[in-house]
Formats: C-alpha cells, structure tokens, sequence
C-alpha cells in the first residue's frame, strides 16, 4: 500500500471530493476493507483519510469564499452533509466560521500588505509558552518567487489545518528561529505567498510554494539544532495548508503593539 500512496493521495484530492465518496468507498476504489484501508492509510501517512477529505473539502470551501455564494451553496458544493457539520470543521480548521471568514478576510488583507510592504526585514513570533527550547530555519524559494511573506510552523501532524505549536511570519530566508517549542514531537512545515493583488492568494494557499523536514521532530532532543528546508510547487498528493496565516500574523501583530 505504501508504494500506492502517492496515487490514492492524488486521486482523493483530484476525484474522490469533487465525486462526494466517502472514505469507504475510497477504501473499495483501490480493492481494500474499509477498516484496513483506514488503519493503514494513517500509519502510513501520519493523518487519516477522514481528516484528509474534510481538510480538502474545507480547502474546496475557501477556494470559493470570494465568489457571490450563500453558506448553504459553500457548503454543498464542498461536499458536506448539513450546515452543522460545514460549519463545525470549518472553524475547527481554521478557527473562524466560514461566515466570519468571509468577512474578516479584507481587513486581514490589508494589514498582510502593510507588513509585506514594509521596508524592514522582521519576523513576528507565534507560540503557546516560554521556555528555552528553539531551533533555526533556513529557506530555499526558486528564482522566480516575488518576494513575500514566508510562514514557518511546527505542527502536530502533516496537514496545517491548527495554530502552529511555533511559529513564525518572515520576509527573511536565512536566520529564523522557532524559539518556546514546547516538549512533545512536532512536524516542521514552511510556505510562502508570493506579492500580490490578489485578495485569495493570501487565503487559498492551494497554489503557495511549500516544504517540510522529512523527519518528525522531537524536543528537547532538538533544541538548537539548524533545519533548511526547500519550498517547490503543489503537488497533487500535498495535504491542504488550512491554518488561517493571516489570521495568525495579525494577531500576532497586535499583541506586539
């Protein structure tokens, strides 16, 4: 199953949401039980294909916030059951309602470009306690990246779909550092929003270059040490980034003020 996995990974983010399956019937697409598929798919993985397809159908959502749609038609479209649902893992993955969302998404806007736009090189620091514990980041882009704003995190599991254990909102490639990483095993994850006009591209990260450090990382037993990771282009089977950034980097801005 694990030389499998890039397909099915491709298939349910490319076929099986926009076909509505459910994870059953994924699990019968490629000839398996269900529970077997399940088991597997998350030892193999690091998530679950449960958590994967409502995270791709929170993406599907936000993708289409901008458009003049009602909730009731998001919601649909994206493949949830009821309202209820739709709404609870929507906020649940990105801590807003998809209609709050929606209406936070201009003012959010605008203070990313005031930040992005600034002259200054800086960072601004996101974490949940204060300890010693920390570690350093450097960051490959390609040549053609127009220089934005970079988001560095470490995370529970593989899909960024909650607040960052630590994290980090840059315009700088080389000395970052992740500092008050609580104890625990952790997964390192970076992407970057090319400048832009573009209201969603700072949303809908569908499209944002990415990369992460292969191995699950464990602190202490990390502390200090130095990480360089290289962001690419999308791939079909990359989990979706659904940790509001934006949301996050002001936040983070107000509390420094």
């Amino acid at each position: 199953m694990k030389t499998k996995m890039p397909e099915m990974l491709s298939f349910i983010s490319e076929e099986a949401v926009s076909r509505k399956m459910t994870s059953e019937e994924i699990a019968a697409h490629f000839g398996y039980d269900k529970h077997h598929f399940s088991r597997k798919f998350k030892e193999i993985i690091g998530f679950s294909v449960v958590e994967f397809l409502s995270s791709l159908k929170v993406e599907k959502a936000i993708i289409e916030l901008n458009e003049e749609k009602r909730i009731l038609d998001l919601q649909e479209h994206s493949g949830f059951e009821s309202s209820g649902s739709f709404t609870n893992t929507f906020k649940k993955y990105t801590g807003s309602s998809p209609r709050k969302y929606k209406m936070e998404m201009n003012d959010i806007f605008y203070d990313m470009k005031r930040f992005e736009n600034d002259n200054k090189d800086k960072s601004i620091a996101h974490f949940q306690e204060k300890n010693d514990s920390f570690c350093t980041v450097t960051i490959d882009v390609p040549d053609e990246f127009e220089k934005g704003i970079i988001f560095i995190g470490l995370f529970r599991t593989l899909i960024p779909n909650h607040m960052p254990i630590s994290g980090l909102a840059t315009k700088n490639l080389i000395g970052n550092q992740l500092k008050n990483i609580p104890s625990g095993d952790y997964y390192l994850l970076a992407c970057a929003i090319s400048q832009s006009n573009n209201i969603l591209s700072y949303f809908n990260l569908s499209n944002s270059l990415r990369g992460k450090e292969d191995e699950k990382l464990s602190f202490p037993k990390c502390s200090g040490n130095h990480y360089a990771i290289k962001l690419r282009e999308p791939i079909p089977e990359d989990p979706p980034i659904l940790a509001n950034v934006g949301k996050l980097l002001i936040s983070c801005l107000k509390n420094t003020i």
